[in-house]
């Protein structure tokens, strides 16, 4: 489980580093808006993710790869919802936007691995 934890972590920090830089990146060079531009990095982030989680943290949870990457793809826009409450909260309160996004994203991520190590990647009896 502490392995398991620690390389579920590791796609964490992969996700996170994608949507904090290109966040940070499509709210100051392109001007979007920053939830705008959370939602279009989440995207890209959560499909590497997906693939990294399917190939190395659950690699025993590989069948139906389809259904639980729409699984996962549908639990990550929840994910972005809640993310893009706590930055507009937190922009809101006078926070930065760098700091503001470092806490919606951390504070969201612990939500995260509960839901997909019991759910979205559990081992299906057989």
């Amino acid at each position: 489980m502490l392995r398991r934890l620690s390389l579920f972590a590791s796609g964490s920090v992969i996700g996170a580093v994608i949507d904090y830089v290109v966040t940070l990146g499509l709210s100051e060079w392109l001007r979007l808006d920053p939830a705008i531009a959370l939602a279009l990095s989440m995207f890209i982030s959560a499909s590497v993710v997906f693939r990294f989680h399917s190939r190395i943290t659950f690699d025993e949870a590989n069948d139906n790869l389809l259904r639980r990457y729409a699984m996962f793809m549908a639990w990550s826009a929840l994910i972005f919802f809640l993310r893009a409450v706590l930055l507009k909260a937190f922009l809101y309160a006078g926070l930065p936007l760098a700091i503001a996004l470092l806490g919606a994203i951390g504070l969201v991520s612990i939500i995260n691995f509960a839901m997909s190590s019991t759910v979205i990647f559990a081992k299906r009896s057989s």
